[in-house]
């Protein structure tokens, strides 16, 4: 079996999609050092790997680069982040965002996207209460972190670009916090833009599902509010399969709840009811009673329908 430098996959990927060095690491690295990497005179940190392979549409899991201990401290508190946001932790998540603005350097663009989205996710302390920023904070904020690493990003023309996962959580804040506000009409198009991206630029499914399974969740559920059931159901289903296929079960009882409500609104009631059903015994699945009965009294209101 051939065995090939990282740098050698990078340079073939990156001609295959006719991208010049400053293109492919605009934001990410200094186009010299993309240089150096092609030609094995430079390991990559992991960060700056793992952006430049999202870029390119690489799997990043048959690839590795060693961590220096500072990178390991900064990869541990990235974590711990992440868990404090999904845990809805804020407090913890904004003490540990601290610690990562007190280590990382100025000229690290990665990190401190990372840093500006999680602000925008967890809020701010406010003496002892923590607070959400205001629409426009997170709007100013959310595009000031892409422009770190994509400064010519327009988001009238999504598709001018290519992202890493990264960036991609960051366009998807951007469009829920339209929707936040009531703008659902800027959020569609949002959506619908970056969903025909993932579809078009991210063909290793299998490592980029969980962010084609958010987009669909998200971009299903406006549609829904909007009521265009049709284009919600396909787009909802749609990310179904995929939670399916590739084993994400995070999102799946959401867009079971997307698919009860499109089909409530077009009268299949019977259909309707084995959706919420479903979803509320994926969310039992996984203790998150608080959702089941939410969705028990949502299926209650809408259809009358008694989960026992």
């Amino acid at each position: 079996m051939k065995e090939l430098f990282i740098g050698e996959v990078i340079k073939r990927k990156r001609k295959e999609l006719r991208l010049t060095q400053e293109e492919l690491c605009e934001g990410i690295c200094e186009p010299s050092t993309i240089s150096r990497i092609e030609s094995g005179k430079q390991v990559p940190a992991k960060n700056k790997l793992d952006a430049l392979l999202q870029r390119l549409d690489l799997p990043g899991d048959r690839y590795y680069a060693l961590l220096s201990k500072n990178e390991l401290e900064i990869s541990n508190l990235q974590s711990q982040v992440i868990s404090c946001n999904v845990s809805k932790n804020k407090r913890d998540g904004l003490q540990y965002l601290e610690k990562l603005e007190g280590i990382v350097s100025e000229d690290d663009h990665l990190i401190r996207q990372f840093i500006l989205r999680s602000k925008v996710a967890l809020g701010y302390l406010d003496g002892e209460d923590i607070r959400s920023y205001t629409f426009d904070e997170k709007e100013k904020m959310l595009f000031e972190a892409l422009y770190l690493t994509v400064p010519k990003f327009d988001i009238e023309e999504i598709d001018k670009n290519y992202y890493t996962v990264e960036e991609i959580k960051i366009i998807n804040q951007i469009a829920l916090n339209y929707s936040d506000a009531g703008e659902n009409k800027k959020a569609i198009d949002v959506y619908n833009q970056l969903l025909k991206y993932i579809e078009k630029h991210f063909c290793n499914m299998e490592q980029t599902s969980g962010i084609f399974i958010l987009v669909s969740y998200n971009y299903s559920r406006i549609l829904c509010l909007e009521k265009t059931p049709k284009q919600a159901i396909e787009i909802a289903e749609n990310g179904r399969k995929a939670c399916i296929q590739f084993g994400k079960s995070e999102w799946l009882a959401g867009l079971l709840v997307v698919l009860a409500d499109c089909l409530h609104q077009l009268g299949c009631y019977n259909e309707s009811k084995e959706r919420f059903l479903e979803s509320y015994y994926v969310y039992r699945s996984l203790d998150d009673y608080k959702n089941a009965e939410i969705v028990k009294g949502h299926a209650k209101e809408l259809l009358n329908f008694i989960i026992n």
